[in-house]
Protein backbone atom coordinates (compact mmCIF):
# COMPACT_ATOMS: atom_id res chain seq x y z
CA UNK A 1 0.00 0.00 0.00
CA UNK A 2 1.51 3.22 -0.64
CA UNK A 3 2.19 5.94 1.63
CA UNK A 4 -0.27 8.32 -0.21
CA UNK A 5 -4.35 7.92 0.86
CA UNK A 6 -6.60 7.08 -2.04
CA UNK A 7 -3.35 7.08 -4.31
CA UNK A 8 -3.86 11.08 -4.68
CA UNK A 9 -1.23 13.45 -6.79
CA UNK A 10 0.47 15.39 -4.45
CA UNK A 11 -0.96 19.38 -4.71
CA UNK A 12 0.81 21.60 -7.20
CA UNK A 13 0.63 24.81 -7.52
CA UNK A 14 -0.15 26.81 -10.78
CA UNK A 15 -0.88 30.58 -11.50
CA UNK A 16 -4.59 29.78 -10.99
CA UNK A 17 -4.13 28.80 -7.24
CA UNK A 18 -2.15 31.45 -6.27
CA UNK A 19 -4.89 33.68 -7.61
CA UNK A 20 -7.53 32.32 -6.00
CA UNK A 21 -5.54 32.85 -2.54
CA UNK A 22 -4.63 36.54 -3.71
CA UNK A 23 -8.09 36.87 -4.02
CA UNK A 24 -9.10 35.53 -0.93
CA UNK A 25 -6.76 37.65 1.06
CA UNK A 26 -7.83 40.36 -0.77
CA UNK A 27 -11.15 39.84 -0.01
CA UNK A 28 -10.43 39.36 3.79
CA UNK A 29 -8.66 42.62 4.15
CA UNK A 30 -11.19 44.87 2.41
CA UNK A 31 -13.99 43.16 4.92
CA UNK A 32 -11.89 43.65 8.06
CA UNK A 33 -11.48 47.32 7.03
CA UNK A 34 -15.20 47.96 6.05
CA UNK A 35 -15.65 46.53 9.67
CA UNK A 36 -13.04 48.40 11.21
CA UNK A 37 -14.18 51.52 9.59
CA UNK A 38 -17.90 51.30 11.06
CA UNK A 39 -16.22 50.31 14.57
CA UNK A 40 -14.16 53.19 14.45
CA UNK A 41 -16.80 55.83 12.54
CA UNK A 42 -17.33 57.99 15.16
CA UNK A 43 -13.97 58.01 16.82
CA UNK A 44 -11.72 59.36 14.57
CA UNK A 45 -9.17 56.63 14.31
CA UNK A 46 -9.14 55.27 11.50
CA UNK A 47 -5.29 54.55 10.89
CA UNK A 48 -6.04 50.94 11.44
CA UNK A 49 -9.09 50.71 8.67
CA UNK A 50 -6.96 52.67 6.08
CA UNK A 51 -4.07 50.01 6.36
CA UNK A 52 -6.22 46.97 5.99
CA UNK A 53 -8.19 48.87 2.86
CA UNK A 54 -4.79 49.84 1.37
CA UNK A 55 -3.49 46.23 1.70
CA UNK A 56 -6.81 44.51 -0.17
CA UNK A 57 -6.86 47.47 -2.68
CA UNK A 58 -3.34 46.84 -3.88
CA UNK A 59 -4.02 42.88 -3.62
CA UNK A 60 -7.13 43.50 -5.55
CA UNK A 61 -5.03 45.88 -8.26
CA UNK A 62 -2.35 42.69 -8.55
CA UNK A 63 -5.19 40.12 -9.23
CA UNK A 64 -6.76 42.34 -11.64
CA UNK A 65 -3.65 42.93 -13.56
CA UNK A 66 -2.76 39.05 -13.27
CA UNK A 67 -5.88 38.49 -14.81
CA UNK A 68 -6.10 41.24 -17.62
CA UNK A 69 -2.15 39.74 -18.68
CA UNK A 70 -3.50 36.49 -19.09
CA UNK A 71 -7.21 37.48 -21.30
CA UNK A 72 -4.56 39.74 -23.12
CA UNK A 73 -1.93 37.17 -24.19
CA UNK A 74 -4.68 34.00 -24.95
CA UNK A 75 -4.19 33.81 -28.09
CA UNK A 76 -6.55 34.20 -30.59
CA UNK A 77 -7.84 32.17 -33.96
CA UNK A 78 -4.55 31.01 -35.44
CA UNK A 79 -1.97 33.12 -33.86
CA UNK A 80 -0.65 36.22 -33.31
CA UNK A 81 -2.55 39.44 -35.29
CA UNK A 82 -1.96 42.87 -34.91
CA UNK A 83 -5.46 43.41 -32.71
CA UNK A 84 -3.78 40.56 -30.09
CA UNK A 85 -0.33 43.60 -29.86
CA UNK A 86 -2.77 46.63 -30.09
CA UNK A 87 -4.50 44.82 -27.22
CA UNK A 88 -0.77 44.15 -25.26
CA UNK A 89 0.37 47.47 -25.43
CA UNK A 90 -3.36 49.10 -23.76
CA UNK A 91 -2.56 46.79 -20.82
CA UNK A 92 0.89 47.67 -20.61
CA UNK A 93 0.11 51.16 -20.71
CA UNK A 94 -2.97 50.49 -18.16
CA UNK A 95 -1.14 49.17 -15.82
CA UNK A 96 1.97 51.58 -15.88
CA UNK A 97 -0.57 53.87 -15.09
CA UNK A 98 -2.05 52.14 -12.08
CA UNK A 99 1.30 51.23 -10.66
CA UNK A 100 2.84 54.83 -10.79
CA UNK A 101 -0.55 56.58 -10.04
CA UNK A 102 -1.07 54.15 -7.40
CA UNK A 103 3.01 54.32 -5.45
CA UNK A 104 2.34 58.21 -5.80
CA UNK A 105 -0.72 58.11 -4.18
CA UNK A 106 0.66 55.91 -1.64
CA UNK A 107 3.42 58.44 -1.33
Amino acid sequence: MSDNKNNKQPRKWSSTKILDCLSYFAIMFIAIALVLRLIFKHTGNQVLANSFQAIGECLAYVICIWLGFYWTMRKRGTGWTKHNIAWLICWIVATVVIVVIYILAVL
